[in-house]
């Protein structure tokens, strides 16, 4: 039995969307000009869903290779996320209207929170001309925003807000990013009208997010995967150098990327792997129905009490983060 090409979101009014079950990431590392390229490669393989961010810094980019594509837009599924500059509900808007505009699309199909935190708010004049390129000349400590309801250090106004935007028909559906449960818990009483479309995390067979992962699919909260193959570890380790991998992978005559895909996929999750080579792009995208053998070894490979995580800014902006 094949896997699932598309998985379905709640959205406003007890309505559904389908999610393509494969996105290309476009986070670029500060690389700048070989996103265009990738996207554009993506597109024409098949890919029609594109996970983007203010913060990445190549929305030029993505809607450029998106109109020399020749795929309507109304095929593209199109997920942004604002970074916690514009945390503020008076500001979410804004970094929306900033990537739609360098887009040149005339909505998302989904906005999230790239982080349950928010950094010291600054003027407004200065959010309109934010360059990604200039971030790290701001302060960067953070608010954690798991406080109390309507409290200074909760996420529900923000929330609010987001849940506006879909009203204005600027994004069909609206989640979050980087979430814990408690964090989950604290919105979702305000979530019943305009629901909790996604959360956005690193999982890989280092970092299953299990726990995680079965408390959203029981509230319809639907997980999409960043950094699907990790990153590296302090000891340089790295997920696509497993020895382990690597021998499932050619047990199952399949790249790497690709047995990693379809680990997430078969799991009921949306992975969001990025390539530039476009050999890999198009194996990332063809996934396959593994056995249960294979599964369970990759189940296996999980780094206990989170140790796997490779993407953690904890320390950096002074809050805890992923605490449950």
């Amino acid at each position: 039995m094949a896997l699932p090409r598309h998985f379905l979101i709640k959205v406003a009014g007890g309505k559904t969307m389908a999610m393509p079950s494969v996105g290309f990431g476009t986070w670029a590392a500060g690389d700048s000009g070989w996103c265009k390229a990738a996207v554009l490669t993506a597109l024409k393989l098949g890919y029609r869903h594109l996970d983007c961010a203010w913060k990445y810094g190549v929305d030029e980019e993505v809607g450029a290779a998106i109109r020399e594509s020749g795929v309507p837009r109304s095929e593209i599924f199109v997920t942004t996320k604002f970074w916690p500059h514009f945390a503020a509900p008076e500001n979410v808007e804004l970094s929306l209207d900033q990537s739609l505009k360098l887009m040149g699309l005339e909505y998302v199909d989904l906005l999230l929170a790239h982080w349950p935190v928010a950094f010291k708010p600054i003027s407004r004049e200065a959010l309109e001309h934010a360059d990604t390129g200039k971030m790290a000349s701001w302060a960067e400590k953070g608010i954690s925003m798991r406080e109390g309801t309507d409290s200074p250090g909760s996420f529900v106004p923000t929330w609010k807000a987001m849940q506006g935007l879909v009203s204005s028909g600027k994004t069909r559906a609206v989640g979050v990013s980087n979430f814990s449960v408690s964090e989950l818990k604290e919105i979702l009483p305000h979530a019943e009208e305009i629901p909790i479309s996604c959360n956005q995390v690193e999982v890989h067979p280092w970092l299953p997010q299990n726990e995680l992962i079965g408390f959203s699919r029981g509230h319809d909260i639907l997980t999409t995967c960043y950094s699907p193959f990790a990153g590296q570890k302090a000891d340089r380790a790295t997920l696509l150098k497993d020895p382990t991998v690597k021998k499932l992978a050619e047990q199952c005559k399949m790249d790497v990327g690709q047995l990693l895909q379809s680990w997430a996929v078969q799991r009921g999750t949306v992975p969001l792997g990025k390539s530039q080579t476009e050999a890999r792009i198009k194996s990332n995208l063809a996934v396959r129905r593994l056995s249960p053998e294979v599964m369970a070894a990759l189940d296996s490979l999980e780094v206990p009490n989170g140790k796997g995580r490779t993407n953690d800014y904890s320390a950096v902006w002074g809050v805890n983060l992923y605490t449950n």
